[in-house]
């Protein structure tokens, strides 16, 4: 899967296995703001083009979001959902988690320290 690049915010990808599910990391590295909210919005559903519906974020390297970013993680939360898969989140920065706190999130989406975290309590 190739990595996606925007102003201020690189979008990683990785494919693991866990448990005889293939699950993509997606690592967000950089800000999301008001400069690149809407490209990011236009173009996060390429990262569902191999149709992989199992997800990991990796959110400690996401220094800001605004709240169009905010809408592209529900989004992206949401697809998963549709589509059956499972969604965790590993890792969060103390910027984020405040927000993420404030979020309306699925109860299905659970919360981990870090990504290992999030791979070691894949069910």
């Amino acid at each position: 899967m190739a990595d996606l690049q925007f102003p201020s915010l690189d979008l990683k990808t990785e494919f693991i296995e866990i448990k005889r599910e293939r699950v993509l990391v997606v690592s967000f590295v950089g800000q999301i703001t008001n400069t690149n909210a809407y490209e990011i919005n236009r173009n996060i559903s390429v990262i569902f083009r191999d149709s992989v519906y199992n997800i990991i974020l990796e959110l400690t390297k996401l220094d800001y979001i605004n709240s169009i970013g905010v809408a592209t993680l529900i989004s992206i939360i949401k697809t998963v959902e549709n589509n059956r898969g499972k969604i965790l989140i590993g890792g969060l920065n103390h910027f984020l988690e405040n927000v993420i706190r404030l979020m309306d999130l699925p109860r299905k989406v659970q919360i981990f320290n870090t990504k290992e975290e999030a791979i070691t309590n894949w069910k």
